[in-house]
């Protein structure tokens, strides 16, 4: 007796002879089938004959105007029913996804602006929207957001070019030099950018050397390499410091807001703004966005504009 051969795994591209199958099972033929499919019988019929030779066995019996289950159909037709009402269910949970915000939203932010902004921000979007679970990494590094999973990133830089990616701007980011009353008692107040060369500065620290402060005055661009008893790579570091009495230093607006309404921090020398850069969104280019991203996104656009009114 010859040895029956072996079905040949079906692929995810076998769908329509499946659905070809069990429509001819359940209406009674193929002109009825391909009525439901908008195909036309021959395809219909060729479907599940393409099927069959996967599998190496007989299906249906055919007559002129009806078809009517083998054995093997009969027991092929009951596990295809339950594979494409799963397949089904799949396609529903996918929409339903899509439509509704939920899942893991994972973002990244900078160390000091996640602190102080977005993980309040993140924790107001979730209490909007409760089926979304937020993981958010707040630090200083530049992650790779497809090579790690992320689905948003914040940024803050000069300008973002990344074509890989889907970039918001969401505003300036702006800086202030900021002073306390004590100190400015003590050391007196600057009236010009070069005057600044003469004060204590706090620095913030990238690497291994401070960060010059590019302020835009009335004569044009200063870049200045000022120093003074302390520096930092962190930001809140340095409002400590400032609060302190023990210098001048470089801060964002949205960092001293509170400190300049309480009038413990003043600002100094308003007609040479400090040169800010920008704050941005970054998300992965995708075909369909997650509606998780999209609502994200649209948070973020609305909580950032209040957020960066300018300090008072």
């Amino acid at each position: 007796m010859p040895q029956r051969k072996k079905p040949n795994p079906l692929l995810f591209d076998e769908v329509m002879p499946l659905h070809a199958f069990v429509r001819a099972v359940e209406d009674g033929g193929f002109s009825a089938a391909a009525r439901r499919l908008g195909l036309t019988p021959s395809a219909v019929s060729k479907q599940v004959a393409h099927l069959e030779s996967r599998l190496g066995a007989r299906l249906l019996r055919r007559t002129t105007h009806h078809v009517s289950l083998t054995e093997a159909g009969s027991v092929f037709y009951e596990h295809c029913r339950r594979v494409l009402a799963e397949l089904d269910a799949a396609a529903l949970s996918v929409t339903a996804l899509d439509e509704k915000p939920r899942g893991l939203l994972r973002i990244a932010a900078p160390a000091v602006l996640g602190e102080v902004h977005v993980g309040a921000m993140a924790a107001a979007f979730q209490a909007v929207h409760p089926e979304v679970r937020v993981d958010l990494d707040a630090s200083d590094r530049w992650v790779d957001l497809v090579e790690e999973g992320f689905d948003v990133a914040i940024r803050i830089a000069d300008a973002l070019e990344d074509s890989t990616l889907v970039v918001r701007r969401l505003g300036p980011e702006q800086r202030l030099l900021c002073a306390s009353p004590a100190y400015l008692q003590r050391r007196g107040t600057p009236r010009t950018p070069d005057a600044l060369l003469e004060h204590d500065c706090l620095t913030f620290k990238r690497g291994h050397s401070p960060m010059a402060w590019q302020l835009d005055g009335p004569e044009g661009r200063h870049s200045l390499r000022v120093s003074g008893p302390f520096q930092s790579n962190n930001n809140l570091v340095l409002r400590q410091a400032v609060l302190q009495g023990r210098g001048i230093a470089n801060l964002p607006g949205y960092l001293v807001l509170d400190d300049l309404r309480a009038g413990t921090l003043v600002t100094l020398l308003p007609e040479a703004p400090v040169v800010g850069r920008g704050i941005f969104l970054v998300h992965p280019h995708r075909r369909l966005v997650p509606a998780k991203v999209r609502a994200f996104v649209e948070f973020c656009v609305h909580a950032f504009a209040r957020f960066l009114q300018p300090p008072p």
